[in-house]
């Protein structure tokens, strides 16, 4: 281990020699060191625990996976100290406190740790190998000697938007502990509910935790946005807390609970008004994904409610931080408050921001005073001012690097890679998501100590973190949907070190974690069993390629291409399959023993005159999402769909694209994808112009057509026009797209140009 990779790995006491992992030990996180012997030890007769150290909590560890294992294999263990042990668990003072080793003998295996988490852990591992074997009876001989990179491996549930009930609650700690997580981050208040109960604010969760509807969809789906008119409640009491702590604990998770302020402060201002601003226009609470502009007013009485809250907060939870959010904080309100300018000149500070940076700093003294420290999203930097509070790096990596090099602690938290609410599979396929995409592998990739930091600030990188924010997460099947395998991949990130880490190797171990899944009635994301199909125009060979792939081990690829179900008879995948037209692919996975994992994905390519052509804007198109967009949008053979803006760009209302066909080609028709999206201010396209030209200087017109649309009826809505043309040749062509030029009353933005958004062009 070189000097810079010890600085990082947050061992206490032991740091072993570390060799690459055996290609056969199935667990995951991947251990430190791992030697593979000769046999097996059975564990179906040979299934005596014996502990006799100085750890009390041991036991309850030992309990509490003999329980497991008999619920999930149906296997019987004991701890009996009055049998021989087959299991001998001992204290070993040298470990650092998460650290373990694992040695499986024929006849017996021995577990060493210094501390009650390294006992837990390596239990943790044998559940693995126990899960491993086909028969879930026997372990296989091995040495394992394992510790955590970093010290803070943690995961959110963001109650604030949905109330998850306490039984979900303990299945997801259940299922992070199972891969060494240590930190549960408890996202308990925002906008759209506050989730804790406090005794001394009653009102927070008689009327803070309810609000009368939830929106439907996405954001920009709708609009006016949509509602389902029901009722959503529900708050944890703190008995619920303290049971909820106990419970984590006893699964070496430390609960971090968030209290959001003083953005995100919306559900207490709606039943506490005297701590906002003055100035607000409305103190109900959010139905729907977004942030208010009402916050904390940074007033003498706000500090005190805050104090209030924090010191119950901090009774509750007894892990030395607690996280109060900081980020998205709108400053209309303080500019509009006499108070807030009032504390701006008093304080000398220069702005609105700088007044951010006092209330964290204030809110960080009370901390103090209550034996805790703070977390914040990197937000909390802004102001200038300095701060002792640890920064979670949200908006990519800058901020954490920034933090790192101020000398504060960092939690690395990218919403580029351990954002788990973003899509994992093509949006087109999968379940609503807040937007974005961030694949299993792009998480498993992810190197949570930037190459900016020096090795002195490198060891300020407490750990990472995968969040499942809440907005279009109300249940907890949908959590496990959008945790579950990515959060297998922060897991591995978080404990591994990255010489031991193999994108294969843990691909391949998922297969049986797929099972355990299965066990614990875990709706996982099925990506993995599925065929991902993709399109693009192949020029060296001048036609139009679909490509297959599965991560799933061993397995084929089974495909129609004429809109048929695919069967263990169709066609097996072996490369790039051509089109030249319009086609249906249908495809599925099938194991090795030739039996279908999923149900069908499906994909249409649209393959014309205009496909894989290049092409000119005169102006540039803009995504209507968080997707790049991509410079052959228009004519990659895919066409868009919604909710998702996956496969849309947007673009002024007016422009004129120039399509280069290639070679002199006939034109007899013209269609594309438009659509309406209020909150994008996107209209359907008025009217386009046809243009051909030879040498792409001359142009003469070959068609035009106006459209007109039904009356928009509050939902997101695709059409698709069509200009007949004359049939004339040409290789360049030219079509003027004009849009409607005013945005209809009630617009949510009216100062806003309208703009066209599309998605494929066709020539025909």
């Amino acid at each position: 281990m070189n000097l810079f990779k010890l600085c990082v790995a947050n061992l206490v006491a032991l740091f072993w020699v570390v060799v690459p992992t055996a290609m056969g030990a199935n667990i995951i996180p991947q251990p430190s060191y791992i030697q593979e012997k000769q046999g097996t030890f059975d564990l179906a007769h040979n299934n005596n625990i014996l502990y006799a150290g100085k750890h009390p909590e041991v036991n309850q560890i030992i309990d509490n996976f003999m329980e497991q294992v008999l619920g999930d294999y149906g296997l019987s263990l004991q701890a009996n100290k009055s049998k021989k042990a087959g299991i001998l668990l001992q204290d070993k003072k040298s470990l650092g406190e998460e650290a373990y080793e694992l040695s499986v003998a024929a006849n017996k295996v021995v577990i060493k740790a210094s501390a009650p988490a390294g006992f837990f852990y390596a239990l943790r591992t044998v559940n693995q190998l126990v899960l491993a074997d086909e028969n879930h009876t026997s372990l296989p001989c091995i040495l394992v000697k394992d510790a955590p990179r970093f010290s803070y491996r943690g995961f959110l549930i963001d109650a604030g938007r949905y109330y998850l009930p306490l039984k979900d609650v303990k299945k997801a700690i259940d299922l992070a502990a199972n891969y060494k997580l240590n930190r549960f981050h408890w996202h308990l208040t925002d906008d759209q509910g506050w989730r804790l109960e406090i005794k001394k604010y009653p009102r927070l969760t008689e009327k803070g935790s309810v609000r009368s509807n939830s929106a439907i969809g996405t954001w920009d789906q709708y609009y006016p946005r949509h509602y389902d008119g029901k009722e959503h409640s529900g708050y944890y009491t703190q008995d619920e807390i303290r049971d909820i702590v106990r419970y984590a604990a006893d699964r070496q998770i430390t609960i971090v609970p968030e209290i959001e302020m003083p953005g995100h402060a919306l559900a207490a201002l709606s039943v506490y008004p005297e701590y906002a601003c003055s100035f607000h226009s409305s103190l109900d609470l959010m139905a729907g994904a977004g942030i208010s502009d009402q916050v904390y007013c940074p007033k003498p009485q706000t500090f005190l409610f805050i104090k209030d809250i924090l010191t119950e907060v901090a009774s509750l939870f007894p892990g030395e931080y607690i996280h109060i959010g900081g980020d998205e904080c709108p400053k209309t309100s303080w500019e509009q408050c006499e108070d807030c300018q009032a504390l701006i000149r008093k304080e000398n500070l220069k702005d609105e921001f700088e007044l951010h940076a006092y209330f964290i700093q204030q809110v960080e003294k009370i901390a103090e005073g209550l034996g805790r420290k703070l977390i914040g999203w990197d937000e909390v930097l802004e102001g200038g001012l300095p701060l002792k509070t640890t920064v979670m790096s949200w908006r990519g990596e800058a901020g954490g690097i920034k933090a790192a090099q101020l000398g504060n602690n960092v939690i690395m938290t990218p919403n580029t890679y351990c954002y788990l609410d973003y899509y994992q599979e093509n949006p087109e396929f999968a379940p609503l998501a807040i937007g974005g995409f961030i694949s299993l592998e792009q998480v498993y990739d992810y190197e949570p100590i930037p190459e900016a930091l020096t090795a002195e600030e490198a060891k300020r990188i407490m750990g990472i973190q995968g969040n499942i924010w809440g907005e279009y997460v109300a249940t907890i099947e949908k959590f496990e949907y959008m945790a579950f395998p990515r959060l297998l991949a922060i897991a591995e990130v978080a404990w591994s070190q990255p010489e031991n880490k193999n994108r294969e190797l843990f691909i391949s171990h998922l297969k049986k974690e797929f099972s355990f899944f299965r066990k614990r009635n875990v709706n996982t994301c099925r990506e993995y069993f599925r065929p991902r199909i993709q399109g693009g125009w192949d020029s060296e060979k001048g036609m139009y390629a679909v490509t297959l792939e599965t991560i799933c081990p061993d397995a084929d690829i089974r495909y129609t291409l004429d809109g048929s179900e695919p069967t263990v008879e169709s066609d097996i995948y072996e490369g790039p399959v051509y089109l030249t037209e319009n086609t249906c692919v249908k495809a599925v996975v099938t194991d090795e023993d030739n039996q279908i994992l999923e149900a069908p994905t499906v994909k249409n390519f649209l393959v014309n005159k205009a496909t894989g052509c290049t092409y000119t804007l005169s102006t540039d198109a803009w995504s209507l999402d968080w997707y790049p967009v991509k410079s052959t949008l228009f004519t990659d053979g895919v066409q868009g769909f919604t909710p998702s803006n996956y496969e849309w760009a947007a673009i002024a209302s007016g422009v004129e694209i120039v399509i280069d066909l290639k070679k002199n080609t006939t034109v007899s028709g013209v269609r594309f994808g438009t659509m309406v999206a209020p909150i994008n201010s996107t209209l359907p396209a008025k009217s386009m112009i046809c243009y051909l030209s030879k040498d792409g200087k001359e142009f003469r017109q070959i068609g035009e057509s106006t459209f007109s649309y039904p009356v928009y009826k509050g939902e997101k809505e695709i059409y698709h026009n069509y200009v007949k043309t004359d049939k004339k040749d040409g290789r360049y062509l030219k079509l003027v797209i004009n849009g409607q030029t005013e945005l209809p009353e009630g617009y949510p933005y009216p100062n806003a140009l309208p703009s066209i958004a599309l998605d494929e062009i066709e020539v025909f």
